[in-house]
């Protein structure tokens, strides 16, 4: 029974481990998919590219670095050989570029291809190979030297602009600004009062206005009632024309009458005739007073300019008797 046992337990433990071979040997031969070839030119360095290396397409496994070697033609060029898989959707466009894993050191192949460019699916037999584009620590290793000079010259130019004149300088002008922030909360405090006049101002400004409304609309109806004024004024005036006209007709008339009663060389007996012609020639110069002056009728009539010697006389407006005048 024992010898039984063991060599049960020697069978299951054979066959355990003959399928931990498999496993592992399964394992190690990896992924046996259709792969495809394709070449990659770099005219620059690979550093941290090793053999299996993987391929991203934009960050997905797609396959391994075959092979790297120097171009036999050209030996500034160095060939990569990789294999992907034949679903990787890889087009004309298709750039590679070396991406880097954190901070080892060991480097991957990257494909990616730029937005507006040829999609059509890239053939292996006469496809072109692949240029391996610049990364950035390659396009800063080149660019550093530039770099460094561009970052001394701005080294100097501070260090020119930081000196111990332009530091006076620029001490002055912070003084300066301190002063003039000063004067600004100074000006400040001696403009509240004036701000704080302002809504007075302002209510004073808004009656100021009504009544200066007010004051039109009077100034209107004062305007209308001078324009009645003068038009009564005129009728007034005309009809005092036609009575100065009436009183000159009238004193033709009596001077008329008293031609054919009296005579031209008779002398007159009685004053009836004087007292219509004085009496004509009153009314005549009220008539002509009244035209040069209709305002007479409302304010009296005006006085008289003053004489030499009186107060007021104007000596500019005295005119002198011309010499060998009488």
């Amino acid at each position: 029974m024992e010898n039984r046992a063991h060599a049960l337990a020697t069978g299951l433990f054979i066959l355990l481990l003959g399928a931990a071979l498999a496993v592992v040997a399964a394992w190690f031969q990896g992924d046996q998919s259709e792969r495809v070839s394709y070449t990659i030119v770099s005219r620059s360095g690979v550093p941290g590219l090793n053999l299996k290396a993987p391929v991203k397409l934009r960050g997905v496994m797609v396959g391994k670095v075959e092979k790297i070697d120097f171009d036999p033609a050209d030996s500034r060029r160095i060939l990569i050989t990789i294999r992907v898989a034949k679903s990787a959707p890889l087009t004309q466009a298709t750039q590679a570029r070396l991406g880097y894993q954190g901070i080892t050191g060991l480097s991957y192949v990257d494909l990616s291809e730029p937005e507006g460019q040829d999609l059509a699916p890239l053939l292996t037999a006469n496809s072109p190979p692949l240029q391996l584009t610049p990364s950035i620590f390659d396009q800063l290793s080149h660019s550093g030297p530039q770099l460094m000079a561009r970052i001394s010259e701005v080294a100097v130019r501070l260090n020119t602009l930081l000196g111990d004149q332009n530091q006076q300088n620029l001490g002055r002008a912070l003084a300066g600004v301190a002063d003039a922030a000063a004067g600004a909360a100074q000006l400040s405090q001696s403009l509240q009062p004036t701000a704080q006049a302002l809504p007075a101002l302002t209510e004073q400004s808004r009656l100021l206005l009504r009544d200066a409304a007010v004051a039109m609309k009077s100034f209107e109806a004062l305007s209308a009632q001078s324009t009645l004024l003068v038009q009564d004024l005129r009728d007034r005036s005309q009809e005092l024309q036609r009575l100065g006209q009436a009183a000159a007709q009238v004193q033709t008339t009596m001077q008329r009458l008293e031609l054919a009663l009296v005579g031209p060389n008779r002398q007159r007996t009685t004053p009836l005739f004087d007292d219509f012609s004085q009496g004509a020639r009153a009314v005549e110069r009220a008539a002509n007073d009244l035209g040069e002056q209709p305002q007479s009728l409302l304010f009296g009539r005006a006085p008289p300019p003053p004489g030499p010697g009186e107060r007021g006389f104007d000596v500019g407006s005295f005119k002198k008797p011309q010499e060998g005048s009488k």
